[in-house]
């Protein structure tokens, strides 16, 4: 049944892909038939020694099609070789694609006039496969993301098959299937943000050998390093200093270089793009992001193009993204970034899970119930201090809310497990939901809300919570999701607020909101590198880097859903 679900996510870009075919062909119908019999019987998945991605499915083809080949014009089957070569600039493998293969097929059989048959027919099946699975890959990602998480419940691409098959029979005319094939690509600016910086990085790991910087010691502006030089250049090579002041700072060769005013801009910039804190001082953070390889921040940005392809289905104009390696949360309205704001994020332990729900009412004066899995923690508090529940508002509860005398519970009895009531804090400033949340129906209990503790927005590194997601500016946030209802003035919240009573303010339209987990983003109009807090990253670029046919895509599935 799984295996039915996750190969159902990339019909629409097969029925997109077989539109973009011509009816013709360079291979002869008989050999071809011969060629993928085995295919269709599930006797081998390899035509020529070459792995078949999607074997059912060109059987399945070509048995509608009574075994013609698609390609029938040479030079234009030939510029298909462009298209999938293209896959490295999307940060996918072209080599997923059989792109060596194909082209030394078309050489061989260019220099001999396409008169091996059996030659034209691998061409033609390698080449229709290859399309095909490329295509899928750029409409929904090559990596299925339900494989990474069981909290996964993104939209996926789902097209009209009449319409789009008449709209691709425009473009089969007219040669224009590469135009189609990139049109499939994530629409959202920041996916070719990100690519114009794969190519940049890519280009840097070509250019200049990489090697760790040393690191012994604490480097502060106006002293000197040994390092120093290594660092100028390397900040030279990402374009923080221009050539022309490095190479003004190399000229002294014997003597060491001074930390002074334009390496400390350059340095400041470089922090603030790799999450650290703006101080101009390297300390061993900052010569850990120094000593990042090319190669490895080509990976990253890769990883980070596909989960942006994961997410570009059926995207509303107007929605939240909380991105939980970067802290942040962002308001989109009419698809452009509209507002932005920091946010802290569950704990190692206590990790925010990725999914999509509804945004749909704001909470005022909420009290907070507080989680079994946390309820330990006040407890121990008790045992220490009786008067602890006085002090933070709590009241002791049933389960049907009637009140408890807390008085006389013996504290140093109770655990998480046999505490058989509940805690409950008051409204107000000292509540730990602070003074509004933010509600998203979801079964994992995760939510958005204020909070007293203000002083951890300092950190760079803000991963402190049990998992629901606390908002820096949230009164702010609250004003402008609401602002959008009928009779809501500025003066609206605050009169609330003021009122001191629980209330719930609803949306007149909800909003979709999306959890992701970007370690690579476009912030100003440059790429800003996060740290992998969740360590989701690894992961992610093995799975990317498998060989298609390894699990990650498969067409059993798929074909059940065509009869």
């Amino acid at each position: 049944m799984e295996r039915k679900r996750i190969m159902m996510r990339f019909k629409p870009a097969l029925l997109l892909v077989l539109s973009l075919v011509s009816a013709n062909g360079i291979a002869s119908t008989q050999q071809l038939e011969t060629l993928l019999e085995p295919l269709s019987i599930g006797e081998r998945a390899k035509v020529d020694n070459t792995q078949i991605i999607s074997a059912k499915l060109l059987s399945r083809v070509y048995q509608v099609r009574q075994y013609q080949p698609l390609w029938q014009d040479n030079d234009y089957a030939g510029t298909m070789l462009d298209v999938i070569k293209s896959a490295d600039d999307e940060g996918l493998s072209k080599e997923d694609y059989h792109y060596s293969k194909l082209v030394e097929l078309y050489q061989q059989l260019s220099t001999s006039n396409w008169q091996d048959e059996y030659r034209s027919n691998v061409f033609e099946v390698l080449l229709s496969d290859g399309i095909i699975t490329y295509a899928i890959h750029l409409l929904n990602g090559k990596v299925n993301p339900s494989m990474l998480g069981k909290t996964w419940n993104y939209d996926e691409n789902h097209l009209d098959f009449d319409t789009t098959l008449k709209q691709l029979e425009a473009h089969i005319k007219t040669r224009t299937v590469a135009e189609a094939i990139k049109g499939l690509a994530p629409k959202i600016t920041p996916y070719h943000q990100l690519k114009q910086y794969l190519a940049q990085y890519k280009d840097l790991a070509a250019r200049y050998p990489f090697s760790p910087i040393p690191y012994t010691e604490v480097i502060k502006p106006g002293s000197t390093s040994p390092s120093l030089q290594d660092i100028a250049t390397r900040l030279t090579e990402l374009g923080y200093i221009a050539a022309s002041a490095s190479a003004d700072n190399s000229a002294a060769v014997n003597q060491p270089l001074t930390y002074d005013s334009t390496l400390e801009a350059a340095v400041r910039q470089f922090q603030t793009d790799h999450s650290l804190k703006a101080d101009g001082v390297i300390g061993a953070g900052t010569m850990a992001a120094l000593n990042v390889p090319y190669s490895q921040r080509v990976d990253q940005i890769r990883i980070n193009l596909e989960r942006a392809r994961w997410l570009s289905a059926n995207l509303p104009a107007n929605y939240l993204i909380v991105n939980l390696a970067g802290y942040e949360l962002l308001l989109f309205k009419d698809n452009n970034l509209s507002w932005r704001t920091d946010i802290i994020i569950g704990k190692i332990n206590a990790k925010t899970p990725l999914f999509k729900s509804k945004l749909k009412y704001v909470v005022v004066n909420p009290t907070w119930t507080v989680p079994r899995s946390i309820s330990t923690e006040i407890i121990n508090h008790l045992r220490k201090d009786p008067d602890y529940l006085q002090k933070k508002h709590f009241k002791v509860v049933e389960g049907s809310g009637t009140p408890v005398d807390a008085s006389g519970i013996d504290w140093h009895s109770m655990t998480r497990k046999n505490f058989p009531y509940w805690f409950v804090q008051d409204p107000g400033e000292d509540n730990s939901l602070g003074l509004v949340k933010f509600i998203f129906p979801n079964q994992y209990s995760i939510y958005l809300h204020d909070t007293p503790a203000k002083s951890l927005f300092e950190q760079t590194d803000r991963a402190f919570s049990h998992g629901c997601i606390r908002v820096k500016d949230p009164l702010v946030l609250a004003d402008k999701l609401l602002s959008a209802n009928a009779n809501w003035s500025s003066s609206t919240l605050s009169s609330k607020l003021s009122e001191g009573k629980t209330e719930n303010l609803f949306l007149d339209e909800p909003l979709d909101i999306l959890i992701m987990y970007w370690t690579a983003t476009i912030k100003n109009g440059k790429i800003k590198f996060y740290n992998d807090v969740y360590k989701r990253d690894l992961v992610l670029i093995e799975a990317l880097n498998r060989p298609t046919y390894e699990g990650v895509l498969a067409d059993d599935g798929l074909l059940n859903t065509m009869e």
